[in-house]
Parts: C-alpha cells; structure tokens; sequence
C-alpha cells in the first residue's frame, strides 16, 4: 500500500525572482544505496523557446532520502522567503529557507507518523502561519498488512491488503509560535481524537465568519470540518453542516480535495475525489456554512465512475470567469490491467468545464495532454510563465511528471494579485478577494494547499471573460483589514501590500495566443484497449445468460455482463430479474444512468408490482437530477416495500425538491422502520433547522451523535470483511455491533457464521450468548455461556452474564456461583458484586447480603445502586431507618433515581407504623406506674 499513494509537488518561487519553481516529492525505494531518490527542487529560468526547469536540488540544500509523500508551503518566520515542509512515512521535515539556500531545522513540527497532506494556514490570525499535517495509516514495513501477502476481493483479484485492517493515525494541528518554532496543538482542540486515514486537507473560511476553518478528507472514513470559533476553539461539524457523507450517506474514500466558489454567489464550495466505483463529490456551500451534495445537480455523476481520483483543484482555464475543475486519475491495483472489467490502472485525466449551471467534461477535446493514460496521483496549479492563465503539473506513479502549459486561458482577459501581508501573515494565506466586473463579481481566497500531497500558486487570477475592465477589487486580510483597488490595470499581475495604497508593483511574461494545450478536437490514442464482448455459445438458454450475467457482473467484468443480460431478454423478454439486473450493470456499473433509466421503465411496465425496480428507478433519476420523477418512482417503492431504505431516498428526493414538510415526513417514517440508523436522524436535523425548530433539530442532532460510532463501526467491520473474508474477529465485531444497535437477527446470523466457520471460537458463543439474552431466550443464552465459560475459563464477562441470566430464572445458586467465578478473575467488578448482593438476599441470606454491599459501598460510595439495593435489604429485615438513610442518600447522589422516591416513602411510613405501638406501650407503662 506504501507504494500505490505516490507523492505530490508545489509550484512556488523559493528564490523570488517572480517566476514560480518547481518542487517534486520523491520516495525511497527499500533498498541499500537509496542517495539517487532525493527529492527535487527545479527552479524557473529562461531559456531559448520560453521558460526551463534546472535542477538546484544539491544548491538548495534539499538532497534529502526518505519516503517522501507530501509537502506545504509558506513564509512561517515572515522573513519574506517561502519556507518548506515536507511529509514522509515517517518523521517530517520544515526546511527554513534563507535565501537561495534551504536549511533544515527542527522547531517542534517533526512528526512521525505517516504523512500525508499538509497545510499552512493562520488559524488564530496573530499573522504566523500555523500547520496542519494529515496522517494515514499505521504501517510497519516489517509486519505489513495480511503479512505481506496478497489479498483477495476487489473484483476476485488478489492485490495487496489495506487500507481496511489497518489502524488510522491522529492528525496533527501546530501554533506557530512567533516564527521561533511550533506547539502541538492537537489535544487542546481535540484534532487528536479523530482517527479516520485522512490524504486531503485546506483551509478556507467556510461559513464567511472571516477566520479560516479547515477541511479534512479522509479515506473510507466520514470527511471532516472545524469550524473555527476563535481562541483555538476547533468545532467538528462535517456531519450536521452536510459536508461528511455523500447524499445518501456513504463515508467515501476521500483522496483529494479543493475549495473554490464554483457558482460565484461569494461562498467557497468543496470538491472531493473518491476510488473507482464511485463518484467524486460536489458540496455546494449554501452561504452561511451548510452544504448540500450537488454532484449530481452539477452534472459531475455517471461517467466519472470507471476513474479513481486523487488530486483536484477549481482553477478557470479558459479564463472565462467561471472556475474549472479537473481531477487527476490512476488506479492503485496494478491487476486491473489483466481483468477483463475494462478498468484501467493507467487512467486519463478529466477536464470540467464549467458552463454556469452544471459542468461538461472536455478533457478529451484539449489535446494530446489530458487524453494520455497514466498512473497519476498529486496535482499542482500554477501559471509558471507568467502569462494570465494556470498550467497544471501531475505528478505520475514510478514515471516522469507530466507538465500541461496552458496556452489558450490568456487569450481572454485576466488579472492576477500578489499580495504581500504586514499585520496580517506575509504570505497572506486566508486573504479573501472579491473582484467587481459590470456583468458580476467573483471570489477567490488565497490558499496554497488543495489536492492530494500538492501546493498551488498563491497567487489569485481571475478570468475576466469578455470584461474590458475591472470596476473595483476588495481585499480582506486576515487581520479584518480591508483594502479597494479601483479600475486596477488588467492582464498584469499587480502586487498589493497590506496597508499599502495603490499597487506596489506589476509583471507579466510573454503573452500565449495559441489554443489550450493544442487544438480542440477530440484526441484518438491508436491501441486503447477495450473492456472484451460477451462471447455466446449457440445452445445458451436465457437462464444461462442471465447467470453468466450475474457472475459476470459480480467479478466487475460490466460490459460483457450488459452483453449477457442484453441476450437474455432477447430470448426472454418478459423476465423482469434480468431487466433489473442489467438496470444495476448499466448504472452501478458503468455510471450510464439514462440507459438504465430506460431499462427499468420497461421493466415496470411490463410489472408495477416489483418495489425493488421502482426503488433503483428513483435512484437513478436522482442522479439525472430529475427529482420529480425520483418522487413518483419512490413513492410507488415505498408503497410497495416500506423499508426505511426506501423511505429515507424518497426524504432525499423531497428534500432536493425543496419540498420540507414531505421530506421530513419520509425520513421520521424511517426512523420509525431502522432506529439504529443515525442517518434519517441526521437529515432530520437538518431539515428542523431550515423550519427554526431548533429544539428538535437538538435532539435529532443528539440521537445522530449516539447512534453514529456504532454505526460507524459497522461499516469499518463489513468493509473489512470486503477485503478480509475470512477474518473471524471482524465478522465477530460485527456481531457486536449488531447487537449494540439492537438488530438482533442480523447478530444472531453473523455469531452463527463465525461459530460454523470455528467452533471452538469462545467469543463468538459469548456474543451468541448476549444476542439470546437480549431476546429473553434465557435458557438458550446459558447455553451459550457456558459454552463460552469452558472455551476460554478466564472471560469475565461471560461468567458475569451467565450469572445474570440464571438470576432472571431464580436460580439463584447457579447464579452467585458464577457471579464468585467472575469476581475471581476481576475482583473490581463492584456493579457484578452489587448483584452478586442482591443474589443473596433473593436466596434469603440476607446478612450475606448486606456484607457483600457494603463491600462494595466501600470501594465506591456513589454507586447508587448498590445503595439502593442495601436499602431493600435494610427493608426487607425491619431495618427502616438503615433502609431510609441509604435511599436519602440514593436522591442525593441521583435525584431522578427510579423506585427510591416511592420506598422511601413507604419506608417512612412503614417505620411510623412499627414506632406507633410502642408509643402507646410505654404510655401505658407510664400510667400504671403512677
């Protein structure tokens, strides 16, 4: 796995002659004499036919081995040089750079984890940059994932293990300390408690509060999102500002990210890159922080499906005044290039346009540049020639970058900013800019680090269309400063210094008037391979064709399963299973949602009864982005099967049509179907939020929070299953969390499933055990306890279960002897002792009993039901002023104790009555003595 994630680069003028260089992160091999695979930095000259790349590594001071990954930029000291830092499996680096010359020094930000992205941004705006490292995986070359060996399930391929298995790492947040070093900041914002595989990380202000927020993408884990509140006071909201899990909540596999205003309505929307089989994410910032998942909207779904993305960046290469995306591509499983699937290992790069409303993939209409199939993984942006448009460099895995000049963007006016900061941090990372044009305006934030492992040009240039002019640009530092250029000069970088009026100074370098890339026409690449065509024997029945089509679809071979499918309702055109399977080949497949579409409306036609269609139907039109007919087929899925699967993608549907009211209604009936699923909870809070319902919102948002790590759990469990067939503990674990949820059924399957794989698995007849107490089956739960106490004599928990379950049968001898035997292995067990206690005094030893809690009240005098318990026993001898003084002090511990209240009500009573006769006895005595 180490050697699939490749490196990344960063364009960035370390000698400040204006022109930007060129910095390349290397990897090590594991080999002997490694000195050859240092990193490289390649600074920007002039040469005969336009600008070169020299290699100034060893000049530099930058030869340096180790297993490169990632790496950030920015002036941390504010000396007015741009300093690096490098991650690598393994301890990181910050280069100090002095000139022409870079030194490494140590200052507190040496982590050693494995490095991924990292970014410069100035969260606390004292003007320092500050530092945000991501890390993926705990790896140790020595005893690597599956021990070395090839792992079966991606498509029936062995490939190499990870990352499901694996341990993620903490994340690390550094306080830049006045440019003299860095402080761990993580525990005191609680950045170290999210351990989720992260690869992508920027800064942005995301809510427009004026501060910088931080995003976080992370591989098969919900993405993250710290709202900055000041103070170093970091708030994870990705889930409930809708920026976590994809519309209908996936965890996808985060790789690359960037931020940029896509849509120019003045907020910094987010793109996200994600494994092949799935779609990359669009999240549309609805202006105050909350975002919806607009990919399908967008026109970003369907074709992308085949590729595997990595680094990504909004960018406007037409300069048309609208950003651009393209998105960088390369499977990580070299194998995919034998399978007969038609996937490729080397992918081309995609290219989007942006045509205002939705986005138009052209990447195959710009040249031989993005129609070249490689093993691509970091991406940088930066207009390395100084000519008012963005080149783009791509760094390719064990081969040579590819750099793509862009020749076409200047030929539309444009103007670029170089701010210099003085308050503020002199890179002026987190300046937003707003520029003004008669026909709109547009936004741009200063940011070094999108991607994957890359850092772009920190510069901002904008694309000015058919504009002649600029009416004005405001500039707001990140000190709160801000700054107005009227009518600034076009097709020129300007420098602008913070407090500074007017321009400080302004460059540009030669003009390109040639096409982008090459002409615009559609780029043939001779000797493509193709996915292979279904080969039909003669004597094939449509039962056959449908099977082969199913096996065929199951090892991802999706086009000869189409074809297969496709014979089959030839031969049998009123088979409504092969209608719907060829539907999923068609869409889940290979992303061609229309063509599935029309599949499936034949296939509902011919039957109206079959929920299964209708509900695939709705998905599909969803991805069409035609919600109106999403609506209709999932309201007739609903009808038919109300599963809350069904009912929370009609809430979805509703929701995306802006329809509240239905979409809140679809998703409480989804709650009511799956209550363990936190999902409907979570779109539920959102939805009470947009109605000012802030006090259900609350709630929903609190039952979300509850319910998401179970959930979380098991779909860590079943990916790892995915991956791991054969790994008892995972399918056990997933047992667990089953029954955590309350879905018994499924724990009680998965249990039976590890116990017939092995018998002798003692926590599995444990967990078996648990499942059938939860369902009272008591007498079938001892038997699996006791199982489980024989297999492994030294699991507590087994015992102490045991004991409960014999104790709800009034057995009350079995079970205080195995309440002793648990308490025998872990003697601190004080809620077991407590019930251990209570035992005794339902056998009738009551002094046994009495004994046995106040043990326990001597080791814990809070726990208030062991008080409680000693109160019942004080009562049940007589004792009810003993009984009465420990349920007064249960009330004061817990106010709202159940059942204390009422005993001690009746205990009072009951020691008024037993007081009365001996009142009147003594009365009595009194009397006659006189």
């Amino acid at each position: 796995i180490l050697e699939s994630m490749s490196s990344g680069a960063a364009f960035f003028d370390y000698d400040g002659d204006g022109y930007l260089d060129l910095f390349l992160v290397n990897s090590t091999r594991v080999e002997a004499d490694s000195s050859h695979h240092s990193n490289r930095l390649y600074r920007n000259s002039e040469g005969t036919n336009g600008r070169v790349f020299e290699d100034k590594t060893d000049e530099a001071g930058l030869q340096r081995t180790g297993w490169g990954m990632g790496c950030a930029v920015g002036d941390y000291d504010n000396d007015g040089d741009l300093d690096l830092y490098v991650t690598y499996w393994g301890p990181n680096v910050l280069y100090r750079n002095d000139g022409e010359r870079f030194a490494e020094v140590e200052l507190g930000a040496e982590d050693d984890g494995w490095g991924t992205s990292a970014a410069f941004g100035d969260v606390d705006a004292d003007g320092f940059l500050d530092l945000y490292v991501a890390n993926y995986l705990v790896f140790d070359l020595e005893n690597p994932p599956g021990g070395g060996q090839l792992c079966s399930g991606f498509k029936g391929l062995d490939v190499y293990c990870g990352p499901h298995g694996m341990v993620p790492q903490a994340n690390v947040l550094y306080r830049n300390e006045g440019g003299a070093g860095f402080a761990d900041m993580s525990r005191a914002t609680g950045i170290d408690a999210a351990k989720q595989a992260s690869l992508g990380v920027v800064f942005l202000d995301g809510d427009n509060d004026g501060d910088q927020d931080l995003y976080v993408a992370n591989d098969g884990y919900p993405n993250l999102l710290y709202r900055n509140d000041g103070h170093w006071q970091l708030a994870e909201v990705a889930a409930f500002a809708g920026a976590a899990y994809s519309e209908d909540g996936r965890a996808q596999a985060g790789m690359g990210v960037a931020a940029g205003d896509y849509d120019n309505d003045g907020d910094l929307d987010l793109y996200m890159t994600h494994f092949s089989d799935d779609v990359n994410t669009l999240y549309q910032n609805q202006g105050d922080g909350q975002f919806v998942d607009f990919t399908a909207a967008a026109g970003l779904g369907g074709e992308v499906r085949p590729y595997l993305g990595w680094s990504t960046g909004f960018f406007d290469y037409d300069n048309d005044g609208w950003l651009d995306l393209f998105a960088v591509n390369g499977h990580i499983y070299p194998q995919v290039a034998q399978h007969p699937s038609g996937l490729r290992y080397a992918q081309r790069n995609l290219l989007y346009q942006n045509a205002g409303e939705t986005f138009v993939e052209v990447g195959a209409t710009v040249g031989r540049g993005f129609a070249e199939e490689k093993v691509s993984r970091g991406g940088a942006l930066g207009d390395y020639d100084n000519d008012g448009d963005l080149d783009l460099l791509i760094v390719n895995l064990n081969d040579a970058p590819t750099l793509l000049h862009n020749l076409g963007g200047s030929r539309s006016n444009w103007l670029g900013l170089e701010l210099v900061g003085t308050e503020s941090n002199r890179d002026a990372q987190g300046a937003r800019v707003v520029l003004f044009v008669d026909n709109g305006q547009q936004m741009r934030e200063v940011q070094r680090g999108v991607g994957y492992l890359s850092q772009s040009d920190g510069r901002v240039l904008f694309g000015l269309g058919a504009a002649e002019e600029v009416e004005r640009v405001e500039i707001r530092w990140s000190s709160g400063r801000v700054q107005v250029l009227e009518r600034p000069e076009t097709r020129r970088y300007l420098v602008v210094q913070e407090g500074e009026e007017g321009i400080v100074a302004s460059y540009v370098g030669p003009a390109d008037t040639e096409d982008l890339v090459a002409r615009k026409q559609p780029v043939q690449i001779d000797g493509r391979p193709t996915a292979p065509r279904y080969a039909a024997g003669d004597d094939q029945t449509a039962t056959d064709h449908y099977k082969a089509g199913v096996g065929l679809y199951r090892q991802g071979r999706y086009q000869e399963a189409i074809d297969a499918l496709r014979a089959s309702i030839h031969m049998q055109p009123d088979s409504l299973k092969t209608y719907y399977s060829l539907g999923i080949a068609l869409y889940s497949g290979l992303g061609r949602a229309k063509e599935a579409a029309a599949v499936l409306e034949e296939a509902v036609a011919r039957d109206s009864s079959w929920a299964q269609a209708y509900a695939l139907l709705g998905a599909v039109y969803m991805d069409l982005n035609r919600k109106d007919r999403a609506i209709q087929f999932l309201k007739r899925a609903v009808a038919l099967s109300p599963e809350w699967e069904n009912y929370n993608r009609l809430g979805l549907a509703q929701l995306r049509s802006g329809n509240l009211t239905a979409a809140s209604a679809a998703f409480e009936r989804a709650v009511r179907q799956a209550p363990w699923h936190p999902h409907p909870h979570l779109n539920l809070a959102r939805i009470y939020e947009r109605q000012g319902r802030e006090q259900a919102a609350a709630r929903q948002r609190q039952i979300f929070a509850q319910l998401r790590p179970v959930q979380d759990q098991v779909q860590r469990h079943l990916e790892n299953l995915a991956a791991f067939p054969g790994d008892l503990e995972s399918r056990h674990l997933l047992g667990e969390a089953y029954v955590a949820q309350g879905r018994i059924e499924e724990a009680l399957a998965t249990f039976h499933q590890v116990i017939a794989i092995d018998s002798g698995y003692a926590p599995s007849h444990y967990g078996l055990g648990a499942a059938l107490h939860y369902k009272s089956e008591l007498q079938a739960a001892i038997t699996a306890y006791e199982r489980a106490c024989k297999l492994q004599p030294d699991m507590v928990g087994a015992f102490a279960d045991l004991g409960q379950a014999y104790h709800q049968l009034r057995d009350y001898e079995q079970a205080i002897a195995a309440y002793r035997r648990a308490l025998a292995l872990q003697p601190g067990l004080q809620a077991v002792r407590t019930k251990l206690g209570m035992a005794y005094a339902q056998q009738g030893d009551l002094q046994q009993a009495v004994e046995t809690l106040k043990a326990v009240l001597n080791v814990d005098s809070t726990l208030v039901e062991a008080r409680d318990a000693l109160a019942q026993v004080y009562a049940a001898q007589g004792q009810y002023a003993a009984a009465i003084r420990e349920w007064e002090a249960v009330l004061r511990l817990d106010p709202r104790y159940p059942r204390a209240v009422n005993q001690l009500r009746l205990a009072r009573e009951k020691l008024v009555k037993k007081k009365a006769p001996d009142s009147q006895t003594a009365a009595k005595r009194g009397l006659g003595d006189e």
